[in-house]
């Protein structure tokens, strides 16, 4: 249990992003999705930006309220101890990048791994980018992923529901909140999100620290583009 007493900002920054986040860009989302399927690049350029802002405001939100309210950084996963659990989570969370990272560059550079691969990103075709400037701009949107949604589901949410549940409880609700913040990319999105939500929580208990999830999550979102990019864009495509 986190020895806090929630405020009325914790109540409603846990309501804005775990709540009315996905109440509000689902719907968007669902309508946009025929002209991101039909490749739109207006659309989906759009889509990416207010995707960054969106991920950006909960990000900041959270380290406002956080540190608003007198809370220590550290208490949010935010202090780097140095000891042998944080140390392992971070090699845990190079390790795994480095892994997506070769994965991604065998795809980008062989075109019957692109082909092998191709129907796993089929389900994602709607928000991978598919042309150079998506490309860049989805690296964006990695980042702000990583770093925004990292601070709000696996520090604050995690800490927020701790107040009242055990924590295994409180990571598998802070888990299936962040698969439902996934729901309009489909039901198998949003599990796959919820089962990633619960291997960063994992991975922030165990460490003690923000900072290997935010790698990890950030690398898990920048390979997928890239890997999406190299088998939908104009390259994959024509091979």
């Amino acid at each position: 249990m986190i020895d806090w007493t929630p405020t009325l900002w914790d109540h409603a920054l846990a309501a804005a992003f775990a709540l009315g986040f996905p109440a509000l860009t689902a719907p968007v989302y669902l309508r946009r999705r025929p002209a991101l399927l039909a490749g739109d690049a207006a659309v989906r350029l759009r889509e990416y930006r207010e995707t960054i802002a969106w991920l950006s405001a909960m990000g900041v939100a959270t380290l406002s309220v956080w540190l608003g309210t007198g809370r220590s950084p550290g208490l949010l996963g935010l202090a780097w101890e140095g000891d042998a659990p944080s140390v392992v989570g971070l090699l845990v969370a190079l390790c795994a990048a480095a892994l997506l990272t070769l994965q991604t560059l065998s795809i980008q550079r062989d075109a019957a791994t692109r082909e092998a691969a191709r129907q796993a990103f089929f389900d994602g075709r709607d928000f991978m980018p598919t042309t150079p400037h998506e490309r860049r701009l989805f690296r964006g949107v990695s980042v702000a992923a990583g770093i925004g949604e990292e601070l709000f589901f696996r520090g604050f949410l995690i800490a927020y529901l701790s107040t009242w549940l055990p924590l295994i409880w409180a990571v598998a609700a802070s888990s299936v909140a962040f698969g439902l913040v996934h729901i309009m990319h489909g039901i198998r999105a949003t599990m796959r999100s919820t089962l990633l939500g619960a291997v960063l929580a994992a991975l922030v208990v165990a460490s003690g620290s923000l900072w290997p999830a935010i790698i990890l999550h950030t690398a898990i979102d920048w390979t997928s583009a890239e890997a999406g990019y190299a088998i939908l864009g104009p390259d994959g495509v024509s091979s």
